[in-house]
């Protein structure tokens, strides 16, 4: 039998067998409501957990959205300076009983010509008091300097402890006076949509997520792997890497600056140029790296190019080395279609014959499927005679 002793507050529970009686108070019987409302949130989100594709695909799109308002955006000068970001979309904070913020997203970093392909992170923390609901934010978090960077390389790191973050300034750009871009190392936005106004990152924690980068590359991989060696990007993080080479393109001038020595070898892997399967029309996420290289040569007309295609080993000799052909030809004919003099380039195919890593595993195959771009001297100048 169940006993109010007192309506507003004491609830007093009889006949238990040889339990004696007990009283539950007001604040005992709130403890409990709060509990297990805050088990139920709890569940909700879990539910909400998503695959690795569609994880890249809000990743994207929240990017993709921040960044079209530059008055509200990140500042764009800030993001061409980072040489590495993080984008967690849909972090869930607040659902439980002491507050706790969690999420899965990905950090990619300046490589080469572009950017690197996705590395799985998770971010945990919390913030104590008591949180019901839940709330749903896109959290963007900028590298700005090596510091920061190696710390991101960690297996764990404590935001706001190992490495000094900081809300981020909004707008079209910043200026050289702007304290918290000089001084932190991360500096992070985020795009509210549910109970919570903005987000709080110091003492939350960030660390690679190494179940999703098992999904996602088919293979055990650590970040530093991705972000590092150079990985192919997996077909659901392409749109990701082609938008992140859209609005900042790679280091400014780094790969390029190879050029400026005879000799100099300038890589475009899959994460730059990434052509169709058998097909050999440069695609228009190829644009950041060709165009940085058009740049130099249409501003160093006496130098001379050769644009050497490679494919990996899937298919016959033949059809990979005509592929190959035709893929140096058509990245040759995109750059005298923007401006480079075609006397400047000579193009040739190698198809699969000079692999720089294992076609035993996608990976190396992606490594192998790709341009290069070499200086061989400068042309000689006309005389007149």
């Amino acid at each position: 039998m169940f006993q109010a002793a007192n309506p507003a507050c004491n609830v007093t529970v009889k006949n238990l067998g040889p339990n004696p009686a007990w009283r539950l108070t007001c604040r005992e019987t709130g403890m409990m409501l709060r509990f297990t409302l805050a088990a139920l949130a709890a569940t909700a989100l879990l539910a909400q957990e998503e695959m690795p594709d569609t994880r890249l695909h809000n990743a994207d799109v929240a990017l993709h959205e921040i960044m079209r308002s530059p008055d509200r955006g990140i500042p764009h000068d800030l993001l061409d300076k980072a040489p590495c970001i993080v984008i967690v979309p849909d972090l869930l904070k607040g659902a439980f009983v002491f507050g706790g913020q969690y999420g899965r997203g990905y950090a990619l970093c300046r490589q080469g010509a572009g950017w690197s392909s996705p590395a799985a992170v998770r971010i945990e923390g919390g913030s104590f008091g008591f949180q019901l609901g839940g709330s749903a934010t896109d959290l963007i978090m900028l590298v700005m300097n090596r510091h920061g960077m190696n710390q991101l390389l960690t297996d764990k790191f404590t935001l706001g402890g190992e490495a000094a973050a900081a809300a981020g300034p909004v707008g079209r750009m910043t200026t050289a006076q702007t304290d918290v871009a000089m001084r932190a190392e991360i500096l992070s936005w985020s795009r509210s949509r549910g109970l919570f106004a903005g987000i709080s990152l110091n003492g939350a924690t960030l660390r690679p997520d190494r179940s999703e980068n098992r999904r996602l590359y088919g293979r055990p991989i650590s970040n530093r792997e991705i972000l590092e060696a150079g990985v192919g990007a997996p077909l659901g993080a392409r749109p990701l890497v082609a938008e992140l080479d859209r609005i900042s393109p790679g280091a400014p001038g780094a790969p390029v600056e190879a050029l400026r020595q005879p000799g100099g070898r300038v890589v475009l892997s899959e994460n730059q140029l990434h052509f169709a399967t058998g097909e050999s029309a440069v695609p228009p996420d190829a644009e950041p790296a060709l165009n940085q290289i058009a740049g130099m040569l249409t501003s160093n007309p006496s130098w001379r190019v050769r644009i050497e295609g490679f494919t990996d080993d899937v298919g016959s000799s033949r059809a990979n080395h005509r592929l190959s052909e035709q893929r140096a030809h058509a990245v040759l004919d995109w750059l005298a279609a923007h401006g480079v003099n075609r006397e400047q380039m000579t193009a040739r195919g190698y198809g699969e014959s000079r692999p720089v890593a294992s076609n035993a595993t996608e990976d190396g195959r992606a490594r192998n499927r790709r341009v290069e771009v070499i200086r061989t001297g400068v042309a000689p100048v006309p005389t007149g005679l």
